[in-house]
């Protein structure tokens, strides 16, 4: 498993041994390829003191998202306003020729799909410009259209502008009567409301006067069965008096302290 550079793998920071560095390193190094952004292989590197050639900054870590270096890590270049230096040390070996194959195919796959959508999309515009024109044809027409049929409507106006003063006063009756209507249909809802709940009211006033009326025919018929037991009693009382003094016959009163009794 290839393995970050470290500080004992890099050289010293002496300006001449970078030029020598710099003159002896492969053009392709300089070839910066496309990256990805993979989270566990990024930032700086911060294991050596190991500069790039131009800016003398820390170099960076990458992975090459491009032809048949696509998936290798490299240490480049940092930088990404001006001149990049590039590659400074591939980390990853060169993949097997087989797989560049592969990867070869890949993109070329990809620029053919690329290069057809950009065809489609010039097609597009082609077609859409078209398009376009025909649109602006019609709206013309389409505003000659209207320019003629507001001049037919203006020349049939002039000559019905009787019947039109005629139907429009007709149609502000027709409001005029609805508008009555309405007003009548309110007042006759309203009218109703009150006479309903008027009649209420005479029938909780009517149920509250029965009420009263019965609690007191109840207390007037309390009061008569009152003085009625108290004529019985003094009934009673006479009686026993006569028939203890033997007044009368014993059979009658008795069967007058039978009525009473019953009663």
């Amino acid at each position: 498993m290839p393995s970050w550079p470290n500080s004992n793998e890099t050289s010293d920071t002496d300006d001449d041994e970078y030029m020598d560095e710099y003159s002896s390193m492969q053009m392709e190094y300089f070839q910066t390829p496309d990256t990805v952004i993979d989270p566990s292989l990024s930032g700086l590197v911060v294991e050596s003191d190991r500069r790039c050639i131009l800016h003398r900054q820390r170099p960076g870590r990458f992975v090459a998202f491009e032809g048949t270096d696509t998936g290798r890590r490299f240490i480049g270049c940092a930088t990404t306003d001006g001149v990049n230096c590039g590659v400074l040390e591939w980390v990853d070996a060169p993949w097997p020729v087989i797989l560049q194959r592969c990867l070869t195919k890949l993109w070329d796959m990809y620029h053919e799909e690329n290069l057809g959508r950009v065809q489609d999309k010039e097609a597009h515009e082609i077609e859409a410009e078209k398009l376009k024109k025909e649109l602006d044809s019609l709206a013309n027409q389409y505003s000659q259209l209207v320019d003629d049929v507001s001049k037919l409507f203006d020349y049939q106006d002039g000559n019905k502008s009787h019947d039109m003063d005629y139907t429009s006063q007709a149609i502000n009756e027709l409001k005029e009567k609805k508008h009555q209507l309405d007003e009548k249909a309110k007042i006759e809802v309203q009218m109703e409301k009150l006479k309903l709940k008027k009649e209420q009211r005479c029938i909780l006033q009517s149920q509250a006067d029965i009420i009263q009326n019965t609690r007191k025919a109840m207390k007037e018929i309390q009061v008569e069965r009152d003085l009625l037991k108290e004529e019985k009693k003094k009934l009673e009382h006479i009686i026993s008096k006569l028939l203890k003094a033997g007044h009368g016959c014993k059979e009658k009163l008795d069967k007058i302290k039978e009525v009473v009794m019953e009663e």
